[in-house]
């Protein structure tokens, strides 16, 4: 029997012996390679090249371009945001906070139906979230491998290049980990993703889904690599440097430590640092829009240029109630109403009044906005430092040191609203942690689907409440916490069977 070639490695490509030049602002502008396609026009002969290969992989992240909109690679000219914003997005709709409300885009994975557009094998999520992820991890293992042979570098310069490439490898397969699988808490030895470290060629082959606790294992290894060789220093934000290693670090420690609460003092210490030089934005910068990569806070995003429009497939169409083309997401009465009305997120929150032939239709929000009224334009959040005062809070709150928890927790809290009066060390561990979580996500809403991963990871259910329109009850043990392995992965790599697809 012919052995199956694995689809991820079939998207990688044989390296040959053109050099080119690495665009910085400018990666956006004209990609090539800095599309992410690492073809035979491109070898690692010098610096230059390296630095291309690198800036086509946060190319994938921002837009996922290579493939097109809907994986049609002769549609490649429009910016169809299926990148990482899109695979955060998908993971807010799932929770309970932020919906869709007008039965057209994010309708079907609002309400986790079994189609295409939610988790299923066949699905077209399943397939961007894999594609994507492999594409970025392929493409970071070229480098890994051929930095070293590069001229016009630096031993220092190689060993950051490989550092970042390895960051990015490692928040890959932190992603996928926590797509196909549970949480590494409920059983480290569950199968996980399958594993590369090598770039693909003609000859590769694919390989089985690795424990979860050998894909953390790697996860580990390099991130703790990515936060020694890495500096504070980068050229662009869009770039990973030592501050958003140790941030990717703290989410993983974050995870893990649910299984091993040795682990807090490392997720305490790298959130910490991470945050170090991003003072938390003002209240004015967080009514701003959630547009501008030069807020102080963002450690972490991606640029959109003002002439290329992100169109009516990104975030901001969907959020925006001006400038949006579709205008489709609305939140929980149950969620605004844990806002105080001294707090002033609050007034980000558009009432719409009550329609009893549309009740989740109320609230609208003003958190996400176009920079440009005369079309979707707004630069793409990926990570900024009041995550890592929560995860520095929670960490605490699990150590008992309840006080300092809640010092803390407060940096962001009382800032936010004014009247806040900061609660007793008296409150208990318990109620401290989920007064945390909620912070969280009365912080974080529309960001990274935050509350979703925060019930998985505590192996909570999901229920939903107020006016969402899908009312459901999903137990934490239920299978559709599990994103399936795509069915052209299963159909290509031979050492993945219809046996081992997730249930």
């Amino acid at each position: 029997m012919m052995m199956k070639l694995s689809r991820t490695i079939i998207a990688a490509t044989v390296l040959s012996l053109l050099v080119l030049s690495a665009c910085k602002k400018e990666f956006l502008n004209a990609p090539s390679p800095e599309d992410g396609n690492l073809t035979d026009n491109i070898i690692f002969s010098n610096k230059a090249g390296a630095e291309s290969a690198m800036t086509g992989i946060y190319w994938i992240f921002r837009s996922e371009n290579y493939n097109g909109y809907g994986g049609d690679p002769n549609n490649s000219g429009n910016l169809t945001c299926r990148g990482l914003q899109t695979t955060m997005f998908f993971y807010e709709v799932r929770g309970n906070d932020v919906f869709e409300g007008l039965r057209t885009w994010w309708r079907w994975e609002t309400a986790w139906e079994e189609n295409a557009s939610g988790r299923i094998q066949t699905g077209s999520r399943t397939r961007q979230i894999w594609d994507m992820f492999y594409k970025a991890i392929n493409n970071a293992n070229a480098i890994i491998k051929y930095t070293p042979g590069i001229t016009g570098a630096s031993d220092a310069e190689k060993a950051a290049l490989i550092a970042e490439a390895k960051a990015i490898r490692a928040y890959s397969y932190f992603w996928l980990a926590r797509s196909y699988q549970y949480t590494y808490a409920k059983n480290p030895n569950a199968s996980g993703v399958p594993l590369y470290t090598e770039p693909a060629s003609k000859d590769s082959k694919g390989n089985p889904r690795a424990p979860l606790k050998e894909v953390y294992k790697l996860i580990l290894s390099d991130l703790e690599e990515a936060t020694t060789k890495l500096t504070d220093d980068r050229n662009e934000k869009f770039r990973i440097n030592r501050n958003v290693a140790q941030g990717i670090l703290a989410e993983v420690y974050q995870e893990l430590a649910m299984s091993d609460p040795a682990l807090w003092q490392k997720a305490i210490d790298n959130a910490k640092a991470a945050r170090d030089g991003f003072p938390l934005m003002s209240n004015t910068s967080y009514g701003g829009g959630f547009n501008d990569l030069s807020n102080q806070e963002w450690m972490w995003g991606f640029p959109v240029p003002e002439d290329q429009s992100l169109t009516y497939y990104s975030q901001f169409s969907f959020m925006d109630v001006n400038s949006g083309y579709y205008r489709n997401i609305f939140f929980n009465n149950d969620f605004v109403n844990t806002y105080s009305v001294s707090d002033t997120r609050r007034a980000l929150f558009i009432d719409n009044g009550n329609n009893p032939a549309a009740p989740a239709r109320k609230w609208s929000s003003r958190k996400y906005r176009s920079r440009l009224a005369t079309s979707i334009t707004g630069d793409i959040l990926v990570m900024r430092a009041a995550e890592m005062y929560f995860i520095e809070a929670e960490g605490l709150a699990q150590q008992d040191k309840l006080q300092e928890a809640i010092d803390v927790l407060f940096a962001v809290q009382g800032l936010r609203d004014p009247a806040a009066v900061k609660p007793p060390a008296s409150i208990g561990k318990d109620a401290l942690i989920s007064m945390i979580l909620l912070e969280r996500r009365k912080e974080m809403y529309g960001e990274a689907g935050v509350y979703y991963f925060d019930l998985k990871r505590y192996q909570r259910d999901l229920v939903r409440t107020g006016n969402h329109p899908y009312l459901l009850n999903i137990p934490a043990t239920d299978p559709r916490w599990l994103i399936q392995i795509p069915i052209s992965e299963v159909d290509a790599n031979d050492k993945i069977n219809p046996e081992d697809q997730n249930p």
